[in-house]
């Protein structure tokens, strides 16, 4: 019973009329610089404290950054309290679950469950926060049939129908649970919050205590037994998880407005979006992937123009240095910092001396010196020399030192530059490998476009992302792997009779793959039955003619 160590609630905060150390102890944490409270919540809330919980959210910061370019670039004034709720497109990005970025509504089982909801207004949206959770998700089925008017709404009496009318007769949020009390048992809004605590926190003493109560209140209101006895049993099987409609009408109040900024202004949703992700390779991946979608080009990083930014330059956005592997915020400042004085390739390593040569190496490979019009292999070749060139102006004037010849060689191969970008970025900024073999082959589908073909037989052309061979009960070898297209990864599935004829699959091999489209906990899949690897020595002579 001793305390071992303490604690700091990540957002709880407490406050009253009276200087707090008048009641409760306090201790300076020097980490947060603040005080903390020597007794933990429940305590507190015992002593008769308020205690509310501040959540930050970033989401807000960057529909913040996108209200600002907005005005900076087209000069619009986006007021975030005048976002209409209302806009037909907006709904229509939900129905078709197109829910990339958009906060509380990205995951892959939301973005299923929107496809089948068919969510109509703003209410529709805050109803599938509250019920896309561990608990309510099981009414999800009913809920949908009974929008869908499949399903009889069962409202127990007629007085309940204002309360439950919004949510078809089914209990997801904690404020329904207070208003039935208050409605049918004649708590007021302070008892009905005791009762919904008492629930949600499975208090079984306060529970049945309640229960007497919320009888007897129900019978003094005219209601019989059985019906108060079927109202309590209901409210109690979905209190333990009852969301807080306030909360979740916050929340779809961020991803509304920012799907309104994703349908209306999409340079500046994806720009700031990325901005918010600069460091996962995961999320930057399927940004960009959606992002070709919509036609939106990406320049890889300029040595005379990129930023630690993604920026927009003449309707493309332009990436940042910082997306490079290997490359940190402090190198891009130096870069910046000098970047007026830079007047060719010698003006750059000249002013950037302090630079490293496997810092060089990185930018080069990464594509980053184009616009000096050299290639990266002539760079590569002609590296020692520049490298040479900026240390003997370290100690004498340029003006006496002589500039290297830059010797011309042939560039990479198309392959070569598509592999080294990939290294470099984590994933494909211009190039996909699969987009050749998909204008040279008939009859493949995007993987975009999958939902479109359920339950058919497709042809895909794929890279393979990732793998992961199992084996079943029986001994026998399969294998799942996740395949990428230019916009989207799709997870592919190889069973052991056809996974036995195939030689051993890589991270890295183009393949074109027949298989049949199924549905499985809500996730499509695709069922493999053929294989064909697609030789790189083709797609190397197409380049080489090119």
């Amino acid at each position: 019973g001793i305390k071992r160590h303490t604690s700091i609630h990540a957002a709880g905060i407490i406050m009253a009329d009276i200087p707090l150390n008048e009641i409760v102890p306090l201790v300076y944490d020097e980490s947060s610089n603040m005080y903390i409270s020597g007794y933990e919540a429940s305590f507190l809330e015992d002593l008769g404290l308020l205690k509310m919980d501040f959540l930050g959210i970033k989401n807000l910061t960057t529909i913040m950054e996108m209200q600002t370019d907005i005005l900076r670039y087209e000069k619009v004034n986006i007021d975030f309290k005048d976002i209409p709720l209302d806009d037909k497109e907006t709904i229509k990005l939900f129905q078709e679950g197109d829910t990339n970025g958009i906060f509380q509504f990205e995951s892959l089982g939301m973005k299923n469950f929107l496809r089948e909801l068919k969510p109509n207004n703003f209410i529709d949206l805050s109803n599938a926060i509250a019920l896309f959770r561990p608990g309510p998700a099981a009414s999800i089925p009913s809920f949908i049939k009974r929008k869908e008017g499949l399903e009889k709404i069962d409202y127990f009496t007629p007085s309940l129908e204002p309360i439950l009318k919004s949510t078809y007769g089914i209990i997801i949020y904690q404020e329904q649970i207070m208003q039935i009390a208050s409605q049918i048992a004649g708590f007021t809004l302070g008892e009905a919050d005791i009762l919904r605590r008492a629930m949600s926190k499975k208090k079984k003493e306060l529970i049945e205590e309640q229960r007497n109560k919320f009888i007897q209140g129900s019978l003094k209101n005219g209601y019989d037994k059985d019906m108060a006895i079927k109202i309590y049993d209901l409210i109690e099987k979905f209190a333990s998880y009852g969301f807080n409609k306030s909360h979740s009408i916050a929340y779809t109040i961020i991803a509304y407005k920012m799907a309104y900024l994703k349908v209306h202004y999409k340079e500046y949703f994806y720009i700031n979006l990325l901005n918010s992700v600069i460091g996962d390779i995961k999320k930057t991946k399927e940004y960009l992937y959606e992002m070709k979608k919509y036609q939106l080009e990406v320049l890889k990083p300029d040595i005379k123009e990129s930023s630690d930014t993604y920026q927009l330059r003449n309707g493309k956005i332009l990436a940042p240095f910082n997306i490079i592997k290997g490359i940190s915020k402090v190198i891009c400042s130096r870069i910046i910092e000098n970047r007026e004085e830079i007047k060719d390739i010698y003006s750059f390593f000249q002013k950037n001396n302090d630079l490293t040569k496997n810092n060089l190496e990185v930018l080069i490979l990464a594509g980053c010196f184009e616009s000096f019009s050299y290639n990266r292999r002539t760079l590569i070749e002609n590296l020692d020399s520049l490298l040479n060139y900026a240390s003997l102006c370290k100690d004498l004037d340029e003006n006496y030192v002589l500039k290297p010849e830059i010797i011309e060689y042939p560039e990479y191969s198309k392959s070569e530059i598509i592999e080294k970008e990939r290294n470099f970025y984590g994933f494909y900024l211009s190039n996909h490998p699969v987009t050749y073999y998909k204008s040279k082959i008939a009859n493949t589908i995007a993987l975009k476009d999958i939902e479109k073909y359920f339950n058919t037989w497709q042809t895909f052309i794929v890279l393979v992302e990732s793998y992961k061979e199992i084996e079943t009960k029986n001994g026998d070898k399969m294998l799942f792997f996740s395949g990428s297209d230019e916009e989207r990864v799709q997870d592919f599935t190889i069973f052991p009779k056809t996974y036995e004829q195939y030689d051993e699959i890589t991270k890295g091999d183009i393949l074109k793959v027949y298989g049949k489209i199924e549905k499985r906990n809500g996730t499509y899949q695709v069922i493999v039955s053929k294989i064909e690897r697609l030789k790189e020595e083709e797609y190397e002579k197409n380049e080489d003619r090119s």
